[in-house]
C-alpha cells in the first residue's frame, strides 16, 4: 500500500480491532522481483480469512495480494537489551 492507502485504511480500526500495517523496512525487499517496496506497506495476510478483518476487504480488495516471508521485509528484531 501507499501511505494514502495505508491511511484510509486505518480509518476503520477500532478498539477491539486494528489493521496493524507496517512499513516495508527491509533492502531486501526491493529484489523479490515486485519493484521497489521500500516505504510501501502491507497488510497481515490474517487479512485474508480472518472474519474480524472483513471490513477492510472493501477499501483494500483491488490491491495487488503477495505473501511474503516477514523477515525479507522487516529487519531482524533486535535480542539485545
Amino acid at each position: 500500500m501507499t501511505i494514502e492507502q495505508k491511511a484510509a485504511a486505518i480509518l476503520l480500526d477500532d478498539e477491539e480491532v486494528m489493521l496493524g500495517p507496517r512499513e516495508i523496512e527491509n533492502p531486501l525487499a526491493n529484489n523479490l522481483g515486485l519493484g521497489v517496496l521500500v516505504g510501501m506497506w502491507v497488510a497481515p495476510a490474517r487479512l485474508l480469512n480472518d472474519p474480524d478483518y472483513q471490513r477492510w476487504v472493501p477499501t483494500m480488495g483491488g490491491l495487488p495480494i503477495h505473501v511474503l516471508d516477514s523477515e525479507t521485509l522487516f529487519p531482524p528484531v533486535s535480542t539485545e537489551i
